[in-house]
């Protein structure tokens, strides 16, 4: 069972492991190209520091699903998740407009640090890209063990932390050959897939925190459980964030999600990502106003 649990953590890992390895890769392969092979130790220490504190942020988002119980314990991994989806989705929709100039971006930012001879702002620089990644990767093994297992999560991610640093090195030093805009956008599609599911959870647990009780659309309890005892039930919880009785407010939630996400991705690709902006600055509006107009009535 564990050899199920771990398959979207592990994926999370090799992804971010080589996203974060291609940068430093970048950042070390600017540095020979201008001859400054010596300030590579900032970049080193740096990455170690990141690696560091990643690795104690997703220590602590697990240590405190342990201190926290009942209501408690349901609000903070539902808030913690809702976080995760935010991060995990903004991620893959940057990459979708970044990927193309990501090498010149990186390159100027390294320009700009030595132009002010401060080179421990290379190390800074290698240490807010890493942390970027970790934290990602942190809130996303908070994720996936909420829906599985904390130690599948962390074994998954681990496995391809490691996995992602020997395709990383490979690509660097021995210019292995992969295609990374289809490597990515098939990651990408997968972590949105996943997002969905942990949204639809996050707000499964909010709602049960609340003490909402709503009859389910179905229950397959009895013959599609979503536990250790239906392996395909619980690889499909860990995947998508299948629930063998969820409530209309899950099912809109998981919906709804995706409607964004497909707005969202049509702006960027159009290059009109008012479509999404504008009906929330829409609604914003009425909110301050039905605001201000309610102010005014009660002077």
């Amino acid at each position: 069972m564990t050899a199920v649990g771990i398959i979207p953590s592990l994926v999370i890992g090799v992804r971010e492991g080589i996203e974060a390895a291609l940068v430093i890769g970048i950042i070390l392969g600017y540095l020979v190209k201008i001859q400054r092979v010596g300030l590579k130790r900032y970049v080193y220490s740096g990455t170690i520091a990141a690696f560091l504190v990643s690795a104690g942020v997703a220590g602590a988002l697990i240590a405190l699903t342990w201190e926290f119980q009942g209501v408690a314990q349901q609000l903070f991994e539902g808030i913690t998740m809702l976080v995760a989806v935010a991060v995990l989705t903004s991620m893959v929709l940057w990459m979708i407009q970044a990927a193309r100039s990501i090498k010149v971006h990186v390159q100027e930012r390294i320009d700009a640090v030595l132009r002010q001879s401060e080179v421990f702002g290379l190390g800074l620089l290698s240490f807010v890209i890493v942390l970027r990644e970790g934290v990602e990767t942190a809130l996303f093994v908070f994720g996936a063990g909420a829906l599985t297992s904390p130690f599948e999560a962390v074994l998954g991610v681990g496995l391809g932390l490691l996995i992602a640093g020997v395709i990383g090195v490979g690509i660097i030093r021995v210019s292995w050959r992969l295609n990374l805009r289809r490597f990515f956008q098939v990651t990408g599609v997968f972590l949105v897939i996943v997002a969905a599911g942990l949204f639809s959870n996050a707000v499964l647990e909010l709602r049960e925190a609340l003490g909402w009780q709503l009859l389910p659309v179905y229950n397959l309890t009895a013959i599609f459980p979503a536990n250790e005892t239906n392996t395909a039930g619980y690889l499909l919880r860990g995947i998508i964030g299948y629930s063998d009785a969820p409530t209309l407010v899950e099912v809109a939630a998981y919906f709804g999600y995706w409607i964004v996400v497909i707005l969202a991705y049509l702006g960027i690709r159009t290059g009109k990502i008012t479509i999404v902006t504008a009906p929330l600055r829409r609604a914003w509006d009425a909110m301050l106003g039905r605001r201000v107009s309610a102010g005014v009535e009660a002077e």
